[in-house]
């Protein structure tokens, strides 16, 4: 079913954003110029993320296209072909190359121009591929944080969440090492998450709601 042609109409657009999130946090394209082949390529943790995958599953299934699962050691891979998703995604995100790195640097693009939806899903997305959500003594959950080495996606990630009233905090780890990146979490507080509550769409956070992440 590889040739099955998606159907991005047919989500709402907080499930576009979510998307965009899970392939910002912990995906990679990959373009296969002789096979015309175009393919995103997701990693899960194989215990822990099988809600997530579910999520992200039933949202392809939504829009009419087939997801390759495997599972090789302790990750989940996913993988969906298709030349619409790797357009849409490189109209979103712009990728670069880190010549001491293996991974590649993503930034936002036109994040001036996303709905308030486009941006609750895209960090809902963002949240469940390369965030936590904090749990309190009382079995609900606090606020949330996200993770990035990148300080272009530090500094989007905190201009978005300002966009959507929401407040954040920066802290940062230095691993250290003084040649290694820092590491830094953005912060959303336990009041904002409070506000979007009931609007995010977030596998992590529906773990403290009773089931997986809404769609």
């Amino acid at each position: 079913m590889h040739h099955a042609v998606l159907d991005l109409q047919a989500l709402k657009e907080k499930e576009q954003g979510y998307l965009l999130g899970i392939y910002v946090g912990d995906g990679s394209l990959i373009r296969h110029k002789v096979r015309r082949e175009y393919l995103l390529k997701v990693a899960f943790d194989i215990s822990n993320d099988s809600d997530i995958v579910e999520c992200v599953t039933s949202i392809f299934h939504k829009a009419g296209k087939s997801v390759t699962k495997t599972n090789w050691r302790s990750v989940t891979f996913l993988r969906i072909w298709s030349k619409p998703l790797y357009d849409f995604m490189r109209d979103h995100v712009l990728s670069r190359s880190i010549p001491t790195s293996n991974r590649r640097l993503k930034i936002l693009r036109h994040t001036e121009k996303w709905s308030h939806e486009f941006a609750i899903g895209f960090l809902g997305g963002l949240i469940d591929s390369d965030g936590h959500v904090a749990r309190s003594k009382s079995g609900g959950h606090y606020g949330a944080s996200i993770t990035t080495s990148s300080n272009s996606l530090r500094d989007q990630l905190q201009g978005l969440c300002n966009s959507l009233g929401l407040t954040t905090t920066i802290r940062m780890d230095k691993r250290g090492a003084p040649k290694v990146r820092p590491r830094y979490s953005i912060y959303i507080t336990c009041d904002s998450m409070r506000k979007i509550c009931n609007e995010i769409l977030s596998a992590k956070h529906q773990r403290f709601h009773g089931g997986p992440g809404r769609t």
